[in-house]
């Protein structure tokens, strides 16, 4: 018998050896499971997003995979491994990521200092890699939506950042702004530039609220007004100003991609004749401080909406419409995806087309649920009416005479020509009969393209007949339920099914009601009994026929019906009746014209929109759109191929925007579409408008890519000052008003700030990325086109109106907002003077310096006619240096220095005896006049 206890302390002695061996594997599992943890959290998503297009199964740069672990450890062309686990610091791969010698990646953008530390802790593990064999596989957008959501800052709520008082700035700090702009200055050991002289503050504040340059008057009013709140008071004057709203309706513009052209059109009138109405839209709204979120909404769904008797903002719509026309449905809907997603949310949605995006968490889905919702809409042909015709018109009686008289021939011409194409397709009813009988997967009917001959049989119509006898008539049916019967035999079982087929409705009555046989059919099938899917055809189409022609006979209208016998009754209905697959609807019988009668039909179309176009008496009208009867359900195109459908997804609102559970929408989707976007949840609309504000004040936004805040855009330096005012945007206080933060930005000390250099700001920050000045900024074309008319005294300050021609001699007085934009022939000098292109939403000016545009201001007919007219404000004196002093008053708003007052006096003294003809000293003050119009002081605000 063994000793109890010897066998109790063997059995504990195992039991400790065994627990300790359990407590080292327990722990080896926990370090590989944090060392995978770390890999799938911290590498594997970036591999995927930075690294695996150029590294891996389909390109491989320098032969170097990273896309498995085998790959790495196989090293690139050189051989050499580029992660090395005894001296991570030297790997390879991470002095490309830490861009320290000539190979830099990614190379876009260089990685977080945390993720370049990420990558060395993983090589010093071991690089450690799930089930090694194993490669990455790429990520679909559809799995990124939680993980941007989550960590992109882009994607955040917006909150109000905490700002704390620093003594250094106390003085010049004037607001929460100031002090988050103060803190990241503090940060580099810089400081705020003193403020600007009043002068240059004044200008300032003029061109970027109202586009204008002061009046010397005003200016010299607020240099001697000593109150405190003189510089808030010159604010709120300029804000409610109306040239306020022309001024950032014109930055608008170039968001919204405004032209008043379609761009290239075959036989259509080019021009947009309402276009102006959108921009007359957008004045009136930054005039009126819209709040912004209703700005939205109108601009896309003002036709969903409760506008009660005032129905101008329907022509909010030309956000939608005002963009070019490609003559293609699909590239039309892709740029009011493009508009919608990039002009107000500030992402590339339009890149997701063809693909998943490749770089947002945005899938292909996602695109073709913005698809179904502007597909689930149109233009009407006629445009609603939404105001009186300009002041002063008093040929609105001729107009309209005219108008009906173009108009009738439209319609006169549509309805002569359905008729034509509906007598034709009516008296080809035996082969429309013969190819709809055939099984639909083994016939394909006949089409000669645009040419409708009388053996050119319409896909579209063979289809129209196969789903109405399917859907209006039963099986059952006296008349069609032995076409039911025989067509739905295939082909191979028709000889031997059919007869008896035939032989069981033979024995039924002749009537017209449930059970019994139309007689005419009945007469014909037992005439000749069919062998075959087209002979079933041919004898439905022979009686269909022979009825239709007794309807024709009978008067071949209505009442004609109840004048034919019983049983010819539905056989004609069929053919000629209300509802019927030859009862064309406008929308459809154009698929069936030729093309000279498209030809024709787009004739006198365009005299129609020629003389609304042309015509000052024409009222205005809104460039609408409005949801078809039933939404369209859209179907992903494979590789962006319309041919090519694939699932159907909802109309719905993007998922990285979303909540869990999206909800479809219900209607049409746009109307749904802008409340999600104007929502105050959502992260990105206000920080995208903020930052346009922020940029269009300042030469330079928060976030370098104003109309792209994706997943490729890194956090601004200047993150706080813009969730700040993105915070006061949508704040129930200011409720989403925009002029709230106009006032905010111009009256704060980072708005106020000197422009002047500072080399030792400027040695640590060379770009003005934190703002330690202001930025000096040339002006733009229209602001300085519109200079040149006010220091000459000749602009004209009406708001609104129809287009006019900028450069045609007489050269217009009126702003250059209202300047006509051919986008299919954009002017030179616009090019020239770096206007934004109209083809597509500009998210900001380029800014070019070429010869071109100091020859314009040298040469241009408009330059000199406003020198002229600049010498014309000042009369000639016989004191020539007063003289100098006013014109540098009138044009800029201050007296000339001594130096400047000497140059003057030489330019304008004759050197020689004073027998200079006198109008030679009129010439030599006009051009005086220009050069100080080619000054840079009146081409750049400081």
């Amino acid at each position: 018998m063994p000793n109890f206890t010897s066998l109790l302390t063997r059995c504990a002695l195992a039991a400790g050896l065994l627990a300790g061996g359990w407590s080292q594997v327990c722990a080896a599992d926990e370090d590989a499971a944090a060392k995978e943890k770390h890999f799938e959290e911290k590498i594997r998503p970036i591999l995927v997003e930075k690294c695996l297009e150029c590294h891996g199964p389909k390109k491989q740069e320098s032969d170097l995979r990273l896309d498995s672990r085998p790959a790495i450890v196989k090293g690139g062309a050189s051989g050499e491994t580029v992660a090395n686990p005894d001296n991570a610091a030297e790997s390879q791969l991470i002095k490309a990521l830490q861009y320290t010698g000539d190979l830099q990646m990614p190379p876009d953008a260089k990685l977080s200092d945390e993720q370049i530390r990420d990558f060395a802790k993983w090589i010093e593990q071991g690089f450690v890699w799930p089930n090694s064999t194993q490669a990455v596989l790429p990520i679909s957008a559809a799995q990124r939506v939680a993980e941007h959501r989550q960590s992109h800052w882009a994607f955040q709520p917006v909150a109000r950042p905490i700002s704390s008082s620093l003594p250094a700035f106390r003085e010049q700090v004037q607001g929460a702004l100031d002090e988050l702009v103060a803190a990241n200055l503090a940060a580099k050991g810089l400081t705020f530039s003193p403020e600007a002289d009043r002068r240059t503050l004044y200008r300032r504040l003029s061109f970027d609220l109202l586009g204008l340059p002061p009046r010397v008057e005003d200016v010299e009013a607020f240099v001697a007004d000593p109150a405190p709140d003189a510089y808030e008071r010159v604010v709120d004057r300029l804000l409610a100003s109306p040239q306020f709203g022309e001024r950032w309706a014109r930055h608008w513009m170039d968001v919204a991609r405004y032209a008043d052209t379609r761009g290239y059109a075959f036989q259509q009138d080019r021009r947009y004749p309402y276009a102006y109405t959108y921009r007359d839209y957008i004045i009136r709204a930054f005039n009126e401080d819209l709040p912004y979120d209703r700005f939205i909404v109108e601009q896309l769904a003002a036709d969903r909406l409760d506008l009660k008797e005032d129905k101008r903002a329907l022509a909010a719509l030309g956000f939608l419409t005002v963009g070019r026309k490609f003559n293609n449905g699909q590239d039309d809907l892709d740029d009011q995806i493009d508009v919608v997603s990039r002009g107000l949310l500030g992402l590339t949605i339009a890149c997701a087309r063809c693909h998943d995006h490749k770089f947002d968490a945005v899938p292909t889905e996602d695109y073709y649920s913005l698809y179904g919702v502007f597909a689930s809409s149109k233009q009407p042909n006629d445009l609603p009416i939404i105001g009186p015709p300009a002041a002063g018109d008093t040929d609105l009686e001729a107009y309209e005479k005219e108008l009906n008289k173009r108009k009738e021939a439209v319609v006169n011409f549509e309805r002569d020509t359905r008729n034509t194409i509906v007598n034709k397709v009516r008296d080809q009813i035996v082969e429309y009969m013969i190819q709809a009988a055939a099984p639909e997967a083994e016939e394909k009917p006949r089409s000669r393209g645009q040419d409708f001959n009388r053996d050119d049989i319409r896909p579209l119509l063979v289809t129209k007949w196969r789903k109405w006898l399917r859907e209006q008539t039963k099986p059952g049916d006296a008349t069609f339920g032995l076409w039911h019967e025989l067509t739905a035999l295939s082909r191979e079982e028709f000889e031997a099914k059919a007869p008896e087929i035939l032989q069981r409705w033979s024995e039924k009555a002749q009537g017209f009601g449930e059970g019994e046989l139309n007689p005419n059919v009945k007469a014909a099938f037992a005439e000749s009994p069919p062998k075959s899917h087209p002979a079933v055809g041919r004898l439905y189409g022979n009686v269909m026929a022979a009825a239709y022609k007794q309807w024709k006979e009978a008067g071949g209208n209505n009442e004609a019906f109840d004048k034919l016998p019983p049983e010819a009754r539905p056989l004609a209905r069929a053919i000629a009746g209300s509802g019927t697959p030859t009862d064309l609807q406008p929308d459809e019988f154009r698929s069936f014209i030729t093309r000279a009668d498209k030809n024709k039909q787009n004739e006198l179309q365009k005299a129609v929109d020629s003389y609304n176009a042309s015509s000052s008496a024409a009222p205005p009208r809104a460039m609408v759109l409005e949801e078809n009867a039933q939404p369209h359900n859209p179907h992903v195109f494979i590789r962006g191929n319309a041919g090519r459908p694939g699932k159907q997804v909802p109309r719905q609102f993007p998922a990285v925007l979303s909540a869990e559970q999206r909800q479809p929408f219900a209607s049409g989707g746009r109307l749904e579409l802008a409340q999600s976007i104007a929502a105050r949840d959502n992260p990105l609309t206000p920080r995208v408008i903020v930052n346009r504000l922020w940029m269009n004040h300042s030469g330079d936004p928060l976030v370098s890519t104003p109309s792209d805040f994706g997943i490729r855009t890194e956090a601004p330096v200047e993150l706080k000052p813009l969730d700040w005012l993105a915070f006061e945007l949508v704040d129930e206080r200011a409720n989403w008003s925009l002029k709230h933060i106009h006032r905010l930005l111009v009256t704060s000390h980072t708005y106020r700030q000197s422009s002047l250099d500072r080399p030792d700001a400027r040695a640590i920050d060379p770009e003005n990325r934190l703002f330690w000045r202001m930025n000096r900024r040339r002006l733009e074309f229209e602001p300085l086109r519109d200079s040149l008319l006010a220091v000459s005294g000749q602009l004209d300050t009406k708001l609104g109106g129809r287009t006019v021609d900028l450069f045609k001699s007489p050269f217009t007085q009126r702003r250059a907002v209202y300047g006509y934009i051919d986008r299919q022939d954009l002017p030179n000098t616009f090019r020239v003077f770096d206007l934004a292109s109209p083809d597509s939403s500009s998210p900001r000016r380029p800014q070019t310096s070429v010869p071109q545009q100091s020859l314009f201001l040298m040469n241009s007919p408009f330059v000199q006619q406003s020198a002229e007219g600049v010498i014309r404000r000042v009369p000639a004196s016989e004191d020539a240096a007063q003289r100098i002093v006013e014109l540098y008053r009138e044009v800029f708003a201050r007296p000339p220095n001594e130096q400047e007052l000497a140059i003057g006096l030489r330019f304008v003294t004759s050197p020689d005896d004073g027998e200079k003809q006198e109008a030679d000293k009129i010439d030599r003050w006009t051009q005086f006049a220009q050069l100080l119009l080619l000054t840079n002081e009146f081409t750049y605000v400081d």
